[in-house]
């Protein structure tokens, strides 16, 4: 079973017995909420030399204006988390299941993204930056386990000394165009705020009836609002942006910016029947604090 040794057949025992220490300090590593140490290595060597070529994913006109504000790329980051999702039940009341969160998903959804985003700024700080800009986040579920969730956090590593607030670097979702009108306005980004909430309705609510046609179909002869399905869509809402006010509010910052929004609806089916909905809602935004101050006014431009 040679093929199933990444070391080859040639890998002595001492070697294979190297290889085995390396991969289970990392999962000690990783339990513990680091980042393998080869990861760790290569960062460490970026954030010393001087004179290295940097890797960013900045586009030409952010990585001209990020230079105005002596933002110096130094590597792309990242941070990922897979996380598996507990059990989750519904409170059953006396007419069925009513609005309510769905604390489990929720909660997983909520601890993944923070741990994505700590290994990032573990390898922000490994790299010796003061920020990283451009953060975008993506979420992951897979066909082939249902129960697991997986965020994924990039961005690119600056030097930037308008930005160095002694407490670890300052991530942003903002691209680095919008970093340096932030910075022309006064204002300085503290950190990314992130959020998830999942919530169950019934599609229809007490007292109003539900159009069904044969087999469980809706069906209705006239235009119909669902009012269970949109009262759990603000109450969803409703939990994110309280989730990102305390976030913002932890961190000293004045509001936040640059808020992106996603959100997936899921039919919920009961006895063959679809009996409600759940309404996933993520949401990512900068918080920004600084005593502002006026901006000029914009230059028009003809060309001749």
């Amino acid at each position: 079973m040679g093929f199933l040794n990444r070391g080859g057949p040639t890998e002595s025992r001492d070697e294979r017995e190297r290889r085995e220490a390396r991969r289970q300090a990392d999962v000690e590593r990783i339990a513990a909420g680091g980042i393998p140490a080869a990861a760790e290595e290569r960062l460490r060597t970026l954030g010393a030399e001087a004179g290295q070529a940097f890797t960013s994913d900045l586009s030409v006109p952010e990585f001209a204006l990020a230079r105005r504000h002596r933002l110096e790329p130094l590597t792309q980051v990242m941070g990922s988390s897979v996380y598996h999702v507990g059990w989750q039940y519904l409170n059953q009341g006396l007419w069925g299941s009513t609005i309510q969160e769905l604390a489990v998903l929720a909660d997983a959804y909520n601890d993944c993204r923070a741990r994505a985003f700590a290994r990032l700024r573990q390898e922000a700080e490994l790299a010796g930056a003061d920020a990283v800009v451009g953060v975008r986040i993506t979420a992951a579920r897979y066909e082939w386990g249902s129960d697991l969730v997986e965020f994924q956090a990039i961005g690119t590593a600056v030097r930037a000394p308008e930005l160095g607030a002694g407490a670890g670097p300052a991530l942003t979702n903002l691209s680095g165009q919008d970093v340096a009108l932030l910075l022309d306005g006064g204002y300085v980004p503290l950190g990314v705020v992130g959020a998830t909430s999942v919530f169950y309705g019934q599609l229809w609510t007490w007292g109003q009836s539900m159009p069904l046609g044969q087999g469980g179909s809706f069906w209705s002869v006239g235009n119909v609002e669902f009012g269970g399905a949109t009262q759990t869509w603000y109450a969803a809402r409703h939990a994110v942006l309280e989730r990102l006010r305390a976030d913002a509010a932890a961190l000293g910052a004045a509001g936040i910016i640059g808020t992106d929004w996603g959100q997936e609806e899921r039919p919920y089916e009961q006895n063959e029947r679809v009996s409600g909905v759940t309404y996933t809602i993520h949401a990512l935004a900068t918080a920004i604090a600084g005593p502002g101050r006026d901006l000029p006014e914009p230059t028009t431009i003809i060309p001749l």
